[in-house]
């Protein structure tokens, strides 16, 4: 098969350590990296151009998982230092081995590239795919869960998986996600599934990052229920001042078909709202804007009586339990608001700490939820946090919730898929199972 190829003008790829760098007029090359199988060719089709090819293998180093650190260019592979101006070629190009791989593209005349240039009028990236056999410790995981919620059947139940900080990676975890999911929507037909943000690094270029994005978000609607986002920092495309930031229009084409991310979904006896929590514009990234909190307060005074409330969010209400900032924008505001209406709150749920954690000082059960990416340091953490072991191809590889709620009797339970322990909230108050 042919798979089409995304190419940007005006980028090379470093020989030294194979990152992508801007600023090089003569040069167009591919910002994603492509898996190849043995066999597979790349085939020059316009003899004006010359390639180069920057290869990878699909090895992690243990820094990535176990230390507070971002892989270059969101890859977990290795460089092969394989690529130098000498090794330009018009012939094609045949992979021996498994490898993840970019192009790098000039004109034989040296002219420059204006960006008009459609790279798969120039190459042909011609692919055999290998089926990926299904791991056994995810069907046994899958099999357990889909047990012990048989076990806590009730018509009355809502159920919703629930993941957090994915943070897409070449040669990272994310197939092995998908694949637990979607066998667990097969088995247990939750009512939807909830990503709490951060779906990628977003220290990449902008095409890159729509890209990696679309193959989270494609996965997740795959599973044949709702997917419900909210927006963490890193899905503005702003990690480490990234120059192709995002703006607030542009994330809500990403990620949420134009529409917009701050709403509400309403169910029998709940009303499960959705806020958006960073700005890179505001010189107080962290937090929850004027519009933000005026439009909670009004969905709040309109929840109908016989309803519970669920807020979702990338980062908590209060500064104190995350570790990035000292202070949250509009934290006096919603602290207000949310005690305010703390008998409709049945709890608040965000992500972004990359760790567990409970807490019921506010009057209200606020519970973080861990990273779904195999990631596990103890850095940059809150105390109270508890960070869970992870280890490669084991269930411990793994960390998402199916959250279970009977809002007639306020009970939310939640049982962990993989790495963490379950916990459970009842009488408005979050504990541990």
């Amino acid at each position: 098969m042919i798979k089409p190829l995304i190419g940007r003008a005006g980028m090379k790829i470093r020989a030294g350590d194979g990152c992508e760098e801007l600023g090089h007029a003569e040069m167009l090359s591919t910002p994603i990296f492509y898996c190849a199988n043995p066999g597979d060719k790349i085939i020059l089709k316009n003899k004006k151009y010359k390639f180069n090819i920057a290869t990878y293998r699909p090895e992690i180093e243990s820094k990535w998982i176990y230390k507070y650190d971002y892989a270059p260019d969101q890859s977990w592979t290795v460089y092969n230092n394989d690529l130098s101006g000498d090794s330009y070629r018009q012939d094609e190009y045949i992979f021996d081995d498994q490898l993840y791989f970019r192009i790098c593209l000039r004109k034989i005349n040296g002219e420059k590239f204006d960006g008009s240039e459609n790279i798969n009028e120039i190459l042909e990236f011609n692919t055999n795919p290998i089926p990926k056999k299904p791991k056994e410790w995810i069907i046994t995981e899958v099999k357990r869960i889909t047990s012990k919620i048989s076990g806590l059947s009730n018509k009355k139940n809502k159920k919703f998986i629930v993941l957090s900080d994915t943070h897409y990676n070449i040669n990272g975890t994310w197939d092995d996600t998908y694949f637990a999911i979607n066998q667990l929507c097969q088995q247990i037909k939750p009512d939807g599934i909830i990503h709490l943000g951060d779906i990628t690094d977003g220290m990449v270029t902008g095409d890159a990052t729509k890209h990696y994005a679309k193959i989270i978000l494609n996965d997740l609607k795959n599973c044949g229920t709702p997917v419900h986002i909210v927006p963490g920092n890193h899905d503005s495309n702003y990690f480490r001042s990234n120059p192709e930031p995002f703006s607030y229009e542009q994330q809500k084409n990403i990620y949420f078909n134009d529409n917009d991310p701050r709403r509400y979904i309403d169910l029998p006896s709940l009303r499960m709202i959705f806020l958006d929590s960073y700005d890179y514009i505001e010189e107080l990234r962290y937090g929850y804007s004027k519009e933000c909190i005026k439009w909670l307060e009004e969905v709040l005074e309109t929840t109908p009586d016989n309803k519970k409330v669920f807020i979702f969010s990338h980062l908590p209400p209060v500064a104190r339990l995350q570790f990035w900032t000292k202070a949250i924008r509009g934290e006096s505001e919603i602290k207000m608001l949310l005690k305010t209406h703390k008998e409709k709150l049945l709890g608040w749920i965000n992500g972004h700490n990359h760790a567990d954690r409970l807490d019921n000082d506010e009057g209200y059960p606020i519970i973080s939820i861990a990273n779904s990416k195999c990631e596990a340091f103890n850095e940059h953490k809150t105390e109270g946090f508890i960070t869970p072991e992870r280890r490669l191809n084991t269930v411990t590889q793994e960390a998402f919730d199916i959250m279970i709620i009977n809002p007639e009797n306020e009970t939310v339970k939640f049982i962990r898929f993989g790495a963490g322990k379950d916990r459970v909230i009842k009488n408005r108050k979050a504990e541990w199972l």
